[in-house]
């Protein structure tokens, strides 16, 4: 139970600052996630809410990776896996996996399984990183931190247009 609560204040806490960001503040401020084995950057204002995994249904014919209908306070978003989506393999659920309801603000209702929610980090600690090009178009950089770690910034405009992204059906089930 301690983990939970851990969660929840860090999500409390997360909410607190959001709310108490500036609009430079904001701009500047990355959220970093983990998903698979890599670590992913999104802006703010596209990280939209960050909420402990909802109870889900499942979805006939579509890809693994989609993995089905959450309602969140009576609205129906769609749960991709962003790990089993970029080929990491299947995210565990487990008390730091976390849904990013990051849709609602592009007019889609869909939202993203990690991992783990890393926390808050401004652009400005961030350097280039020397041999980070980015294989999807979605991606708007690579860049690494002082400890040596890389970060794929997430451009979620982009991302939501992927046509692999809304590809979601299947002709057989997986």
């Amino acid at each position: 139970m301690a983990r939970h609560t851990g969660l929840r204040e860090f999500q409390e806490s997360l909410a607190r600052r959001l709310a108490n960001a500036s609009a430079h503040d904001t701009e500047r401020s990355r959220l970093c996630v983990e998903a698979g084995d890599q670590y992913w950057l999104l802006r703010l204002p596209d990280a939209g809410e960050v909420m402990p995994v909802p109870w889900l249904c499942r979805v006939p014919l579509t890809r693994r990776w989609y993995n089905g209908v959450v309602n969140v306070r009576g609205s129906l978003l769609g749960m991709v896996d962003l790990a089993d989506f970029c080929g990491l393999g299947v995210t565990p659920r487990t008390a730091e996996s976390a849904f990013l309801a990051c849709g609602p603000r592009y007019g889609l209702n869909v939202g993203l399984l990690v991992r783990k929610v890393i926390g808050l980090r401004n652009a400005d600690e961030f350097k280039p990183a020397p041999d980070g090009v980015p294989a999807q178009t979605w991606v708007a950089g690579v860049v690494g931190d002082h400890e040596g770690r890389e970060y794929r910034e997430i451009n979620m405009a982009h991302l939501l247009r992927d046509s692999a992204f809304v590809d979601i059906g299947t002709a057989t089930a997986r």
